[in-house]
């Protein structure tokens, strides 16, 4: 008789061939260990769909930086990639801008200390009876006048990397640059803390005010995207809440698990999908924007099917078996009908009923004997 597969710790007692009649496997210590089992359930019928997707960041959680002002690229401080801190300089340019708002702060600056001075002289001869009330309210409204321009160019230019502190309270700008007039450099700064997802710049470019792209994205990355591309015959199928099954290329072996929480209402014009949105959280940093992901979306069926381990069916001259454990050593095959197959169960019609124990490791092995 010849036997298909054979290890040499597990000996068995081989029947006759072609006989259908249980075979019993000697009861040796190494019995137990060498096949496994599982149990076949009677549940509902479940589809499995499956989708591509891709891992995104969260665009509630992500600051987009677009120039405000034209120059060329200095420096640049931030790697695609790097952790930065809030008020991080990302980038220095040197800017005509920055200068010409600087100006506009020193001559607004230059004409409050000339109104404030005519004021508190006017002031001075009202008391001595030699200016007229009419000169005391003219020179206050100037001073108020040249104030609020002055506050106007401090704000601009404090909007554009100048002088953070100055004005009628504190005498002026205490930035060493703003202040000299030699360095009309504009600092990009982070307004958040987190990750440089993006990264547009890099030294010696020139930069426009009016360009689209932004030139840094930032997002903490502690939640993630991952849109999935629903094609329109499964489009139907798909709703809020559904549970799905994540799995990416860099972590074959892991399983991200999440919920729908959001299905676009547009079809892409060019691809003809429909994008869905699952949140995941992302603690531990694993998932990175731009990584590809299958998406496994599992539908439950009002009918009840025999579900068994897909590792235990077997297919053998255009048919499939499993091997049915009957107790003490005892195995049947058993011929079955497969309905479908997904990832988790293979729904089956069969001579079997739930709670019966099939053979899923060594499954093949025990088939042979039984059918040689």
């Amino acid at each position: 008789m010849k036997i298909k597969h054979c290890i040499a710790l597990l000996p068995f007692v081989l029947l006759a061939a072609c006989s259908q009649k249980p075979a019993e496997a000697p009861k040796t210590k190494d019995t137990d260990s060498a096949f496994r089992t599982d149990t076949v359930q009677l549940r509902n019928y479940e589809q499995e769909l499956q989708f591509t997707g891709q891992v995104s960041f969260d665009q509630k959680q992500v600051d987009r930086i677009y120039p405000i002002v034209s120059g060329n690229v200095l420096e640049v401080n931030a790697e695609l990639g790097a952790y930065v801190k809030q008020g991080q300089v990302l980038a220095k340019l040197q800017s005509a801008d920055v200068s010409q708002f600087l100006k506009e702060y020193n001559t607004a600056k230059s004409n409050y200390d000339i109104a404030k001075r005519n004021a508190e002289n006017v002031e001075q001869l009202y008391k001595t009876k030699f200016s007229s009330e009419n000169d005391l309210v003219n020179s206050r409204k100037q001073l108020e006048i040249a104030s609020s321009e002055l506050e106007r160019s401090q704000q601009v230019l404090k909007m554009y990397g100048g002088p953070s502190n100055g004005g009628p309270s504190n005498g002026g700008p205490s930035n060493a640059n703003a202040a000299s007039g030699n360095q009309p450099l504009f600092l990009v700064k982070a307004p958040v803390s987190g990750y440089v997802v993006e990264r547009n710049v890099n030294p010696n470019m020139q930069i426009r005010s009016d360009n689209n792209n932004s030139l840094f994205t930032i997002s903490n990355l502690s939640d993630v995207w991952v849109l999935i591309n629903v094609y329109e015959s499964d489009i139907q199928a798909v709703k809020m809440g559904q549970s799905v099954d994540i799995t990416t290329l860099a972590y074959p072996d892991k399983t991200f698990h999440g919920r729908i929480e959001n299905i676009s209402q547009v079809v892409d014009n060019d691809s003809k999908v429909v994008q869905a949105r699952v949140v995941l959280s992302n603690q531990n940093g694993l998932l990175k924007p731009d990584m590809f992901c299958t998406v496994k979306m599992h539908l439950e069926k009002p009918e009840k099917l025999l579900a068994v381990n897909p590792k235990s069916v077997i297919f053998s001259e255009d048919k499939y078996f499993v091997i049915r454990d009957n107790g003490k050593g005892k195995y049947e095959s058993v011929p079955v009908e497969v309905v479908r197959s997904t990832s988790k169960f293979s729904y089956v019609k069969a001579a079997l009923k739930n709670g019966d124990q099939i053979v899923t490791e060594g499954a093949l092995l025990l088939f042979n004997e039984l059918t040689d």
